[in-house]
């Protein structure tokens, strides 16, 4: 998608300062207020004063409750049920929000997905229908049982609502660090960074925002650079969570709005994500370790210094591990 294709600019617009506000104010009752907690000993490594915004103490683990719960709070009263695709964040996100508003909820999950988050999303009350893990198996499959029950669809990031809902994340670090220079938030279908950053440049057009995207699945990056929308790898990686590809919303607001998009190895997010459980104390997935990862890295070094940076956020966008899948066992 280029600046050029048909309704670009309402894309853009569509993710107002206005609307995500109106979104905060929607959830303000339902969602955590999530701490700006201290870096620590992580900002000696960055070096830059570094806060961590803790969507992983967010309900559910991650940030997507906010989204799921901005959308399903919009919802008609007569809304029989709602649908999704999703590898267990968004999932369980939604089959909470939808519970709470007496919605049944169906979420297509690749076969290949945790074991530990498929049975939170069963312990929330969602029925699960397997698919093969790719983008084009999670729509096709989605597309049938949608067809077969009526439910609404609120896809896992590709939603205005959803990412409005995420966008709440960037109103919240500014009302907590105002002087804050940059943020760092890790990149998969592109809601939380598109919402975020059409929040925080709404309000504070110089900060920087920073993608963080593992090199395996890099079509964000990709994007970024051509100025086109980039197809997905569906490579392996760690950060499973970060596997989609940018969609139809979520591109111009990354290609409008994001300054920069990092990439980093595999073995870059198990270290950081060791170094989170065992120096931070903190559980973090390793989604969030990329943004980690990112951050120390010698680009964002590089980048920092030349920009001036001092003060940097790093969005913890979820603390939901698989301890049977550490990467360091």
């Amino acid at each position: 998608m280029s600046p050029a294709a048909p309704g670009y600019a309402a894309r853009v617009s569509a993710i107002s300062l206005t609307s995500i506000q109106d979104a905060a104010r929607r959830l303000e009752r339902l969602v955590r207020r999530t701490p700006l907690l201290d870096g620590g000993e992580l900002s000696r490594e960055v070096g830059c004063e570094v806060r961590l915004k803790m969507e992983s103490m967010q309900r559910t683990g991650s940030f997507k409750f906010r989204g799921a719960s901005n959308a399903v709070a919009l919802l008609p009263e007569a809304t029989t049920g709602v649908a999704t695709h999703s590898s267990g964040n968004h999932a369980l996100a939604l089959a909470t929000a939808a519970r709470s508003r007496g919605f049944s909820c169906t979420v297509v999950m690749p076969v290949d997905a945790a074991a530990s988050k498929r049975r939170a999303v069963l312990e929330a009350g969602a029925g699960i229908v397997d698919c093969e893990p790719t983008l084009q198996s999670r729509e096709a499959t989605l597309a049938r049982a949608v067809a077969a029950s009526g439910a609404a669809v609120v896809p896992p990031f590709d939603h205005a609502d959803v990412i409005r809902g995420q966008g709440t994340i960037g109103l919240e670090i500014l009302e907590q660090w105002p002087e804050v220079d940059a943020v760092v938030v890790p990149v998969g279908g592109g809601g939380l960074i598109g919402g975020i950053a059409a929040a925080v440049k709404g309000l504070k057009p110089g900060m920087a925002v920073i993608g963080a995207e593992p090199a395996s699945v890099d079509d964000a990056a990709r994007s970024k650079s051509s100025g086109v929308r980039q197809p997905a790898t569906n490579a392996r990686t760690l950060a499973d969570g970060l596997r989609a590809s940018l969609g139809e919303l979520t591109f111009p607001l990354v290609r409008e709005h994001v300054d920069h998009i990092l990439t980093v190895e595999e073995a870059d997010i198990a270290r950081w994500m060791r170094f989170a459980f065992e120096r931070l104390k903190l559980v973090i997935e390793p989604s969030a370790a990329v943004g980690v990862a990112a951050a120390a890295s010698g680009s964002f070094r590089v980048l920092a210094r030349q920009a001036g940076w001092r003060r940097v956020v790093l969005v913890i966008c979820g603390g939901n591990v698989d301890l049977d899948r550490l990467p360091w066992l």
